[in-house]
């Protein structure tokens, strides 16, 4: 074998121009591959965190509450024993919050206009407030009595600032009259992307409270925020289920949607009471999911075509290869070598094309991916799309050592016919060829 590696970088070397061609390609397919998947992985980074800052957390526990048949709350009644079954759960280096949710028409003057409502327990989510886009105010403020923080969008509608004062309008738990409450706006928030006015409102924990008529150590949703730290969601969904279910609680089954998604389909349900609602940060993004999905399929897409190219290129490049090599090919037959041997040398020639290529290509693209990860800005509906005002991407040694196995095996697949051309040569007719 050693024998056949230093016969395989005697002949790349003796043919250096082709060579170093076919090395460019590799380097350059390897470069392609690297730069999609790392662009894909940014993104579905990017969107993770953006869900998991104003919708989400890694995982939810809420509940949905009917005081009678016709109506439905999202809270979670007893907060505090619900608290107590998941902090037997919590991973290391996770946190648990309190979030709100509901949904209130926001009125300043005549003007009126609808949006998601997000309660937020701001003293305590000092991080989570950083990751907000704010173009004026501060949401500090809102750990204020009766203060509220909105979008943009909605702003320009109620033709509000901050120190304006606006009204919400929701409907208390149990139905019966709208309550209605006069709040500050200390904040405008930009809108978050595709997730659009998810968070078109946000207020207190407390605030939130007061509007919808919640009792006091009532909750919207616990949501446990785990950050960098690896956690199986699903698994532990599975065990917060039946743990809740074990102290005495009835837990909704999993399914693949986000809490409202479920809500319209449990108020036609003429059940009463408390149900709680075990969900994953995938649940409650699952309208969102084409995203990364289409980045996938993509990268996956443009990978196929990049290795189909490498293979024809270096098919061409080496059957040219053979018939240039004929007489060389022939004096190693005469000398002894067997058609294993051939086809040996010449796959080990094709490997090593593709290992040294692909993996110089995958070093450079990382680097340049790296270099330009968050100093690219994007603008408009790219922003958007991609959850980031820069364009997001992620490598990886993962990433890398994948790009370099494929175009490895390509180069070798390549290979295998010209290979065989070469080893079905008899030495005389090598010998008397040209």
């Amino acid at each position: 074998m050693l024998s056949l590696i230093q016969l395989a970088l005697r002949n790349l070397f003796a043919h250096r121009e082709r060579a170093l061609l076919l090395l460019g390609i590799t380097a350059a397919a390897s470069g392609v591959i690297v730069s999609v998947s790392s662009l894909s992985a940014g993104v579905a980074e990017a969107q993770r965190e953006a869900i998991t800052t104003f919708i989400s957390g890694d995982l939810n526990v809420g509940g949905f509450f009917k005081v009678h048949p016709d109506s439905i709350a999202p809270v979670v009644g007893d907060a505090a024993k619900v608290r107590g079954v998941l902090a037997k759960s919590v991973p290391e280096g996770c946190s648990v919050r309190e979030r709100g949710r509901s949904f209130a028409l926001a009125g300043a003057g005549r003007r009126r206009t609808g949006s998601f409502l997000v309660g937020m327990d701001v003293v305590g989510e000092r991080g989570a407030l950083e990751r907000f886009r704010v173009a004026s105010g501060s949401l500090e403020s809102l750990a204020r009595p009766r203060t509220l923080a909105i979008s943009t969008t909605l702003a320009e509608r109620l033709q509000v600032k901050p120190g304006d004062i606006a009204t919400l309008f929701a409907q208390p738990v149990g139905g019966g009259r709208r309550n209605a409450l006069d709040v500050e706006v200390v904040a405008i928030t930009e809108k978050a992307g595709l997730l659009g006015e998810s968070a078109g409102l946000l207020v207190s924990n407390d605030t939130l409270r007061e509007l919808d008529g919640y009792k006091p150590g009532s909750a919207g949703v616990l949501q446990l925020v785990c950050g960098d730290t690896p956690v199986d969601v699903d698994a532990l969904g599975d065990t917060l289920r039946e743990s809740l279910r074990g102290a005495g609680f009835d837990v909704l089954p999993a399914t693949n949607e986000s809490y409202a998604e479920k809500q319209m389909p449990l108020l036609r349900e003429g059940w009463r009471g408390q149900r709680l609602d075990v969900s994953t940060w995938e649940d409650e993004s699952s309208f969102l999911s084409f995203v990364t999905l289409g980045l996938a399929a993509l990268a996956v897409l443009v990978s196929a075509v990049v290795l189909v190219l490498v293979v024809i290129g270096l098919f061409v490049a080496l059957s040219v290869a053979v018939r240039e090599r004929t007489r060389e090919i022939g004096t190693l037959r005469a000398m002894g070598m067997h058609r294993r041997s051939v086809v040996a040398l010449f796959l080990m020639e094709g490997l090593l094309l593709g290992l040294v290529g692909s993996t110089l290509g995958a070093v450079l693209a990382s680097g340049l991916c790296v270099a330009l990860r968050g100093a690219v800005p994007l603008q408009g509906e790219i922003s958007n799309l991609f959850f980031s005002g820069t364009l997001p991407l992620a490598p990886g040694l993962g990433l890398g050592l994948l790009s370099v196995v494929l175009v490895t095996l390509g180069a070798g697949l390549a290979t295998i016919v010209p290979a065989a051309r070469a080893a079905s040569l008899t030495p005389r007719s090598a010998m008397e060829a040209l």
